[in-house]
């Protein structure tokens, strides 16, 4: 069989295209980064301009959307109008991709060379990059390949080396003893001088501070000084940043200062004057969002930067106290040799009161023997509140709760009519269902590969008949492979959901078959709770509410 040439190939290909007469559905994609480096040439206005024009000057395609990520870096596609135009692509919305030049697309030489190459013309979308010449749809050889392969790269350097720029100037900045932060720290505003950015005393707010320390370190609790602020009506740092006002206007919305903040003013060396600030630029830009933090490398620490509020004999005093509190709660290390138990009614514990989801508090019990165990008690966030949103509901016991709720499925159990072998078959039945939809699903998955694969075989025996062109073969032969592969990873996703739901009601019969026994050492755990289970109300006087995923509620 007489070989066919690669220039053949691609006349083969433009005729078969020009032939189907396409409409080309077109959507432009628009990004500016966040480094403050842009030329004013790729503002999104102009951006979207460029591209309009360039589709004007081509046949057959209309304008059917424009996607715009405004501050958005280019090191990776987690992007709001990115992920936008990928949802209208699978939508058959659109099929042509314009961007200003490969750089506004993406600066990941991978990720879009990737998208390029394979994604877009798997989903038979053609790619437009104005500025940089390239076209998918006139690409003519590995020359125009080449050159856009080189500069994906060069983009992708470009990012790398912006972010290692911003990163020693943020360095350097601080080793200068600037401040690099954003909002400052409650107490302080930031002024500009001699071209770094210095924190002065805010003099309205830092006596607030100093209220603080003093309150501390004369052995009030920070509930205590809570409740102090609260009453004299001092606003919180965000309100304050938010108004202005240190202080509420009479009659006005006023919420209490949370605890948290309270710890954090107390523990930040900012007050003596010292700066102990993160290098936000410390992530490669590749990197980002699976870095980790390296308190050495990533942490600058520089003295004597500003005024401070509080002398450092107090702020050591103060901190002096944290310590103490801790080794007592910790005694012996205690705390971290005991692990602490699962905890196997989160997230279905909720405030009768108010509503909120209760937290689950330890705490360490020492007994008569001298033995030290642990405790766990819910209790509602907004009880420990003085304002508006407090809530009078004092919690439980999670050894109370336990109990209750025990008692609760035994006396569900025994009232009912259904006996326990009834039980046992309606999960089964209900297993049964849905093992029968995963199935379903699975043998549909399995189809699918075998068409996919007799589309392949089909495939070859044009190709070896000369029929088909061995560019457009290989092409189409890599897309069907990619389709059963996926299909393949479905197929076992779906044996792995099968033998769930099976491990699942065999679990929650081995659980009905104890309780019905009257077993007392039946044992409650988190997966067991989720499947009973919707929602535990709790409310004063141990008085709790539980409403089952299979039935109304009961009261006990």
């Amino acid at each position: 069989m007489a070989r066919t040439s690669k220039k053949a190939d691609r006349e083969f290909n433009i005729k078969k295209r020009t032939a189907a007469d396409i409409v080309w559905k077109a959507g432009i994609y628009a990004r500016l980064s966040v480094d403050g480096n842009e030329k004013k040439n790729e503002s999104i206005d102009t951006q979207i301009e460029i591209a309009k024009e360039h589709l004007r000057r081509i046949e057959d395609t209309e304008l059917a959307d424009c996607y715009i990520d405004l501050g958005k870096t280019g090191t990776n596609f987690e992007r709001e109008g990115f992920a936008r135009m990928m949802e209208d692509i699978r939508e058959k919305k659109i099929n042509c991709v314009v961007v200003k030049d490969f750089s506004r697309f993406g600066r990941n030489y991978i990720e879009t060379g990737n998208y390029i190459e394979k994604i877009f013309p798997f989903l038979n979308v053609r790619f437009i990059a104005v500025t940089d010449g390239y076209d998918s749809e006139q690409m003519m050889g590995d020359n125009d390949q080449l050159s856009m392969n080189l500069k994906n790269i060069v983009n992708e350097l470009y990012a790398r080396d912006i972010s290692q720029k911003v990163r020693a100037v943020k360095k350097m900045e601080q080793e200068k003893g600037s401040y690099t932060g954003g909002v400052p720290p409650y107490g302080y505003h930031v002024k500009k001088v001699d071209g770094k950015k210095v924190l002065f005393p805010d003099t309205a707010a830092r006596h607030i501070v100093v209220k603080i320390f003093e309150m501390y370190a004369e052995g009030k609790s920070r509930r205590e000084i809570a409740e102090e602020l609260y009453r004299e009506k001092v606003q919180r740092p965000l309100a304050y940043y938010t108004t202005g006002e240190v202080y509420g206007s009479e009659g006005g919305p006023l919420q209490q200062w949370s605890y948290d903040t309270i710890k954090n003013i107390l523990m930040n060396p900012v007050y003596i004057g010292t700066l102990f600030q993160a290098r936000g630029c410390g992530k490669p830009c590749q990197n980002r969002g699976r870095y980790e933090f390296d308190e050495e490398s990533d942490i600058s620490v520089v003295e004597h930067t500003h005024e401070p509020l509080v002398s450092e004999e107090l702020f050591y005093q103060v901190s002096k106290r944290f310590q103490e509190q801790s080794k007592y709660a910790n005694r012996d290390g205690f705390s971290k040799k005991i692990p602490q138990k699962e905890d196997i009614f989160k997230g279905i514990v909720y405030c009768g009161e108010c509503g909120r989801c209760m937290i689950r508090n330890p705490s360490i019990k020492a007994l008569a023997s001298g033995e030290r165990v642990r405790r766990y008690y819910y209790a509602c966030p907004n009880r420990d509140k003085i304002d508006k949103s407090a809530c009078s509901c004092p919690g439980i016991s999670w050894n109370k709760l336990e109990s209750l709720v025990k008692a609760a499925l035994e006396k569900e159990f025994a009232c009912s009519k259904i006996y326990r072998k009834d039980y046992c078959e309606e999960n089964r039945k209900e297993a049964a269902k849905k093992k029968a939809v995963i199935h379903k699903s699975s043998c549909e998955s399995k189809r699918k590969q075998e068409e996919l694969s007799r589309m392949g075989s089909e495939l070859y025996l044009r190709y070896r008949e000369g029929e088909l062109p061995c560019e457009a073969f290989l092409e189409e032969k890599s897309k069907i492979q990619k389709e059963i592969e996926e299909l393949k990873r479905q197929a076992a996703d779906f044996e792995q959901q099968e033998a769930m739901v099976e491990k699942e009601v065999e679990k929650k019969n081995q659980f009905f078959r104890g309780l019905l026994k009257w077993k007392t050492d039946v044992k409650l755990d988190r997966e067991l709770m989720a499947c009973l289970i919707k929602e535990i109300n709790v409310y004063p006087m141990h008085r709790v509410e539980i409403i089952f995923n299979y039935r109304k509620d009961n009261f006990l």
